[in-house]
């Protein structure tokens, strides 16, 4: 099983073992705050601890970890019916030393361990409840991406359906054409497709400062509940870097109506190969402190690229290309790699930029359309649509924390719920991938 998972450079869950049942842990049930929102626990002594303690781990399937901040304990979380394909699986978290509550650390911790768990054992749902006058777990859990499954009493029972969670919405369309396709989603078309994405517990939407009115339109929707990950874009020479960065900034929080937004990245990479690297990174880590953004990171397009940005720069984020024909990024284990080292994986291009969604020639390459007549052909073998194919093949990579997905419409979208829900499994897709960068890499399509 799992005895250890990285949140960040300061938080750590490690598998509790009895020398933490101590005396630091026995004064967490001292605080009257704590123990009105707990429900038939009640530890005078360390002798009672240590037996709940003792009766627990013996259950099945159950993994019982310590919250370490710099290594020091100051809660617990604790996983139940964690087995691979588990339809149900349940949690309880305990954030024990009152001088680590309301800092946000709940989030994320569960954000992590339940994005890590799932990938490791397929979980389908996790399942949790609360107590109807809680209104502050209801709201972390509904950020989280849970949603209400029935009402008992005085409990709230919520679903989290993990195939969903993993959706970013792309919205470089929104009143803005964008792509070689050229696909543009009016204001209207967007209050229904964030209301769809609401429903489904579709939390994450991607932006950026160069995506036209994109920002502008979110903020004139209700963002309560969404993460906005939005990208600053290329700084100019001789160019205040500091005040470009924060500007930019200002401007994104203005726009969408946001206190802060989740993930705040650089667009242009090749900014944190020059000189004024150092500063970008000063100034987002800045950022991260005043609590402007939550994470902050980078959009690459090559493993190259990624390679050199590492060596100077950690971000919490990384945005990457994949899909059925590029998977210059699945090469010797290398998204497991960047896993290992704390950072979020967020995929984007899934599609292509719809280009292996079209039904007519591509006018991109020969090669392009050769491939997708490979596709189709082994659809029509397995009676799927190319759709599901290459939801699939992406679902199928277990490093991948959010799947950004640019969508044409609703209808489009309950499409794509309809097939994270039921995916096959797509074997020997290797022989799909596509090396040559002018046809895999959009930048270069004008030049072709």
């Amino acid at each position: 099983m799992v005895n250890k998972i990285f949140i960040n450079d300061n938080l750590k869950l490690k598998k509790l073992t009895l020398k933490y049942v101590n005396d630091n842990y026995l004064s967490w049930f001292k605080d009257a705050s704590l123990k009105k929102n707990l429900v038939n626990i009640d530890f005078t002594n360390i002798r009672q601890l240590r037996q709940y303690y003792k009766k627990t781990i013996k259950k099945h399937h159950l993994l019982f970890f310590g919250i370490f901040y710099k290594g020091k304990h100051i809660g617990n979380i604790k996983f139940e019916n964690i087995f691979m394909n588990s339809r149900f699986a349940e949690w309880g978290i305990l954030i024990g030393d009152k001088n680590f509550r309301g800092k946000k650390i709940g989030y994320e911790v569960l954000s992590k361990s339940m994005s890590y768990l799932e990938n490791k054992f397929k979980i389908k749902n996790f399942l949790i409840s609360v107590s109807c006058q809680n209104l502050r777990a209801q709201k972390l859990y509904y950020n989280l991406g849970f949603r209400i499954l029935k009402i008992k009493q005085d409990k709230i029972f919520l679903i989290k359906k993990c195939e969903f969670s993993k959706i970013a919405l792309g919205t470089a369309n929104f009143e803005n054409y964008y792509g070689i396709r050229k696909i543009y989603i009016k204001k209207n078309n967007v209050k229904n497709i964030l209301k769809c994405a609401k429903k489904y517990g579709i939390n994450y939407l991607d932006t950026a400062h160069n995506y036209g009115k994109s920002e502008k339109i979110l903020g004139m929707n209700e963002m309560t509940n969404f993460e906005i990950i939005s990208k600053f874009p290329k700084i100019e020479n001789h160019t205040n870097v500091k005040k470009f960065i924060k500007k930019h900034l200002r401007e994104t929080l203005k726009k969408t109506k946001s206190k802060y937004i989740y993930g705040y990245l650089v667009h242009n990479a090749d900014d944190l190969l020059q000189n004024k690297n150092q500063i970008i990174i000063k100034t987002l880590n800045e950022l991260k402190k005043q609590k402007l953004v939550k994470k902050i990171g980078v959009s690459v397009y090559e493993t190259d690229e990624l390679k050199k940005i590492l060596k100077v720069f950690k971000p919490d984020i990384v945005q990457l290309p994949i899909n059925i024909l590029n998977q210059s990024f699945l090469k010797n284990n290398y998204l497991k790699k960047i896993k290992d080292l704390g950072i979020e994986i967020h995929v984007r291009s899934i599609f292509l930029q719809g280009m292996l969604l079209k039904n007519k020639n591509t006018n991109i390459s020969k090669i392009i359309d050769e491939k997708i007549i490979k596709i189709d052909k082994i659809c029509k073998k397995k009676k799927i649509t190319r759709l599901n194919f290459l939801l699939s093949f992406i679902n199928s990579i277990r490093e991948i924390d959010k799947i950004i997905i640019g969508i044409d419409g609703v209808n489009q979208l309950n499409k794509i719920i309809k097939f994270m829900q039921n995916p096959i499994k797509i074997k020997n897709f290797k022989k799909l991938a596509v090396i040559d960068k002018r046809i895999i890499d959009p930048r270069s399509w004008a030049k072709n």
